[in-house]
């Protein structure tokens, strides 16, 4: 009977363990950005998102077409953003680092087994040629178990994310790395 009660607390500690790690931020996100110029007075922005670039040479998937597809998604999905083929503006992207990572490693040791994505794009007026934002996106799961299976199916989705949102501070006006700190001067326009 005592093997029983010794069995049962050693299952709630794992349990416990897990909660812990769960609770535990489990995708940390990081990004950069470069070159905060003054973004356009009027929004929305047309932009023309070019195919991202896999600079990885992970086989099996085509991390290029799974970060084109996420930045024209979550792009669309914004109000500071319209994609479009003839855009004034052209967001050149690439897939910079991918790792798969394993859930089951991570469960083990927390930063054992990190899946990690990493996403950089440029942004460029057409009109000028010249770049206005450089933004990199760093996604990591780095903590967890069995409920991280399949981070390696989203991570890359989730740093796009963070660049996503780095774009969106510049076009409203705002310093890509501190939003505390106003690039242009003036009011923004919503085009109608």
């Amino acid at each position: 009977m005592s093997s029983v009660f010794a069995n049962v607390r050693l299952v709630r500690r794992l349990l416990a363990a897990d909660v812990v790690a769960l609770l535990a931020a489990c995708v940390q996100v990081s990004a950069v950005s470069d070159l905060p110029a003054r973004p356009p007075k009027t929004l929305p922005i047309d932009v023309r998102v070019e195919r991202c670039v896999d600079r990885t040479e992970t086989s099996g998937r085509d991390l290029a077409l799974e970060a084109t597809k996420a930045f024209e998604e979550k792009l669309r999905a914004t109000k500071e953003f319209v994609v479009r083929d003839d855009g004034r503006f052209r967001l050149a992207c690439d897939v910079s680092g991918f790792v798969e990572g394993s859930a089951i490693k991570r469960w083990i040791l927390p930063g054992w087994g990190a899946t990690v994505g990493q996403v950089s794009a440029m942004l460029t007026d057409t009109t000028t040629g010249e770049i206005v934002i450089i933004a990199r996106g760093n996604a990591t799961v780095s903590g967890g178990g069995l409920y991280t299976i399949g981070a390696e199916t989203y991570i890359v989705a989730t740093a796009v994310d963070d660049v996503v949102r780095r774009l969106c501070t510049w076009a409203a006006g705002e310093s890509p790395s501190s939003a505390e700190q106003p690039v242009g001067t003036g009011e923004r326009k919503q085009r109608p």
